[in-house]
């Protein structure tokens, strides 16, 4: 009998239930037909939102499936789970979690679906964006469960957009890739009522990143006294790497005689090189010697890619014990690695390629959070006579 493992797991703060197997193309399709269940490529595990009600669903669908659940970890920690000691077990719900039967996909409307993402593998879109909009692309049709999608107009989407995602409070980011994913999807299907360029995203927010100073990065990495968590945030601010890059970094990867890393298959199937600043070089060796790392740089058990829930605790506890108050993530030293850089004089586009941005626009932000252009600027409060 197949066997899965349920256990807590937190993905940006929120709780959610972490579901782990061995390798199943059976297990993997059940697993994608979940509403709102999502891939970890970093982790490698799928996991969905956490509530009482999910929880037992989620059992129950396990199960019928004549799979050997274990949730012991689950249990374990269900006063964090907020599932209490003796109390009454809900009736198992739907998937949905709604307390209704979940409304199921029509056979020709699974039919397209399944297209889509064999159409996305063959052009083999990452598998983190497969299983996006994938996801979204479940509950779109489902809206529509009484409606043949080739009879959907520019008016029903606008309802959608209204009623499902405005109304319920999706983020813009949401909507934005929804409107990605029917554009995509009903270019595929030839959906020839549709005039799918009609279909606008709203305006991208244009927030300005967190950035840590150079002096509250230092401090963060004089705080870390484990060796191989030094090096690794350390490797993120001085190649101003992303996590995924970092983890997916083979000990090959790095050449101290040439000080430089080759970052392979990075956002958009790109290849990279970023020069490795010559004083971490030998912090890099003594990692090494001490640890020994087979393929990846570096591993958790077993010689697997170290995860990245990992790098964000390490973080967090180093920014507690800086007393750093600003709200930073991992992505914010790299962040501040390409501020850092356009303040010390370094030509833009230069940075773009560090990055690996595709286009420029994308850079720039760095400009409106440098203090670089600010120096020169008078404040007129500094003429008043206080």
């Amino acid at each position: 009998m197949k066997k899965v493992t349920l256990y807590p797991y937190q993905d940006k703060g929120v709780s959610r239930i972490a579901i782990r197997f061995d390798y199943d193309e059976s297990l993997i399709k059940a697993i994608r037909r979940i509403p709102g269940r999502k891939w970890s490529p970093d982790d490698r595990i799928w996991h969905i939102e956490y509530s009482k009600a999910k929880f037992y669903a989620l059992k129950e669908y396990l199960s019928s499936s004549d799979v050997d659940v274990d949730d012991s970890a689950i249990l374990r920690g269900k006063e964090k789970l907020r599932i209490q000691e003796g109390s009454e077990r809900e009736k198992p719900h739907s998937i949905a979690g709604d307390g209704r039967e979940k409304p199921r996909l029509s056979y020709k409307k699974k039919e397209h679906l399944d297209r889509f993402i064999q159409w996305m593998e063959s052009k083999r879109y990452s598998r983190r964006s497969i299983d996006t909009y994938s996801g979204l692309l479940t509950s779109f049709p489902l809206f529509f469960n009484k409606q043949n999608l080739s009879g959907i107009t520019l008016e029903d989407i606008t309802n959608f957009n209204h009623n499902f995602i405005i109304k319920k409070g999706y983020s813009i980011s949401y909507q934005r890739q929804m409107v990605s994913a029917i554009k995509l999807f009903f270019h595929l299907i030839q959906q020839k009522k549709l005039d799918i360029s009609q279909l606008d995203r709203p305006r991208k927010e244009r927030k300005l990143p967190v950035v840590f100073s150079k002096e509250e990065v230092r401090k963060i990495l004089s705080s870390i006294k484990n060796e191989k968590h030094r090096v690794l945030l350390s490797l993120i601010y001085a190649a101003g790497l992303r996590i995924s890059e970092l983890l997916n970094l083979k000990c090959t990867d790095i050449d101290g005689h040439r000080l430089v890393i080759h970052i392979h298959s990075a956002k958009g199937r790109k290849d990279r090189i970023v020069p490795l600043p010559l004083n971490l070089v030998n912090a890099i060796r003594e990692y090494y010697k001490r640890y020994r790392p087979k393929i990846y740089l570096f591993e958790g058990q077993e010689c697997r890619r170290y995860s990245a829930s990992s790098c964000r605790m390490i973080l967090k506890r180093a920014l507690n014990r800086s007393r750093i108050r600003k709200q930073g993530s991992l992505h914010t030293l790299r962040h501040s690695y390409a501020t850092h850089l356009f303040e010390s004089g370094t030509d833009i586009r230069y940075i773009q390629k560090l990055l690996g941005h595709e286009s420029s626009r994308t850079t720039e932000i760095y400009t409106h959070v440098s203090s670089r252009q600010l120096e020169g600027i008078k404040s007129p409060y500094e003429d008043l006579d206080l």
